[in-house]
């Protein structure tokens, strides 16, 4: 079975011959401490840990265009403040001690108002040719025959807003300035559509993955009230018109604990979710149990994998087999694998986790 066949089929709950064994990319903090733990340097992950190919994403832009000029507003021998791509301007301190983990201090952003958001939609012409690569229709027509699955990315409603925004004022909004969010999600919903259709007609997508990144740990951050006021009628658009033009998988990218915005998902016709992130209470047997066709992916905690072999393979024994066995169910770290995980303990879960999907008997070894 193909990658691609194994991936779609198994969110689909569909027989597969395994599920598939991926990881998100290793982040630059966590690659530094493997290297000194012994990872060879410059050795691709993938190949090093010998993961399935997860999915190729085609390189087409869906972000603004012109993106803003980077300046340099101020800078001293601690911090830089400074205007980024999206035009918002931030403050960061001058050494990143851990890159890829690193929060970030805002102290503007682009759209203030209406008229910012009227020349905002300037950066946003669907029809701007240098969205796609100059080779577009021949990247197009190989990708038909690939053996890894398809995916776009696609920064949907909350994402977007909130980089237009920023957060406190993109939540605000929906009391202050209601009508203006309404605009701006028709916007961002056209937009998306007019995009994605010379992409759909001319090659097949798999999975599309809808970025938003909208809850906390232990609750959304937006009610499923007002998700339904406000974001609903656009999700069941663009998952009617990916589906209609032969995208297999929908599935929302959120981290944190949705809650009761699955229920809005499903009901708009989304498939799966990712990353399922425990360390925000998202418990995968319970979500299964509650949502029993509902996709899911992640699930393994973090946190666990920087405690003993002990720890690791009660975190996979304890719940993967029974989520596997109840189908519709990739697993993989809940989300970056943290750089304070040790290499060698990484390495003992991905081959617990291998070996166990392989269909190997496996049992605690009293290490």
């Amino acid at each position: 079975m193909t990658a691609r066949e194994r991936l779609i089929k198994t969110l689909k709950f569909q027989p597969v011959d395994r599920v598939p064994i991926v990881e998100w990319n290793i982040r630059t903090a966590t690659m530094r401490e493997w290297v000194k733990q012994g990872f060879p340097e410059g050795c691709n992950q993938r190949t090093f840990f010998n993961f399935d190919p997860l999915y190729f994403s085609i390189p087409v832009s869906l972000g603004m265009n012109p993106a803003f000029e980077e300046k340099t507003i101020e800078e001293t021998e601690n911090y830089r403040i400074w205007q980024d791509r999206d035009g918002s301007v931030r403050k960061d301190f001058s050494e990143i001690e851990n890159p890829g983990f690193v929060t970030r201090s805002w102290l503007s952003f682009p759209v203030e108002s209406r008229d910012d958001f009227l020349k905002m939609k300037e950066r946003y012409a669907s029809a701007d040719p240098s969205r796609y690569p100059g080779n577009w229709d021949n990247i197009a027509r190989v990708l038909k025959n690939i053996e890894i699955p398809v995916h776009v990315t696609i920064p949907f409603l909350f994402w977007v807003a909130r980089d237009w925004m920023g957060f406190d004022n993109l939540c605000t909004n929906f009391y202050d300035e209601p009508e203006l969010l309404h605009e701006i999600f028709q916007f961002i919903t056209d937009f998306t559509i007019e995009t994605l259709a010379r992409v759909l007609k001319t090659t097949k997508i798999d999975i599309a993955e809808l970025k938003e990144d909208m809850a906390y740990k232990g609750a959304p951050m937006i009610s499923p009230a007002m998700f339904r006021e406000f974001m609903f009628p656009h999700y069941v658009r663009i998952v009617k018109f990916l589906k209609e033009n032969g995208v297999d998988i929908v599935f929302v990218d959120c981290d944190g604990y949705p809650g009761g915005l699955i229920d809005e998902w499903i009901e708009a016709g989304v498939d799966a979710m990712s990353p399922c992130e425990v360390a925000a209470g998202v418990d995968i047997l319970e979500t299964r149990k509650k949502y029993p066709t509902f996709g899911l992916m992640g699930g393994v905690d973090k946190r666990e994998l920087a405690k003993t072999k002990r720890h690791i393979y009660d975190e996979v024994m304890n719940k993967i087999p029974q989520a596997i066995a109840a189908g519709g169910f990739v697993p993989h770290v809940d989300h970056a694998v943290p750089f304070d995980v040790p290499l060698e303990n990484y390495m003992y879960y991905n081959s617990l986790l291998s070996r166990l999907i392989r269909g190997e008997t496996v049992e605690w070894d009293g290490e």
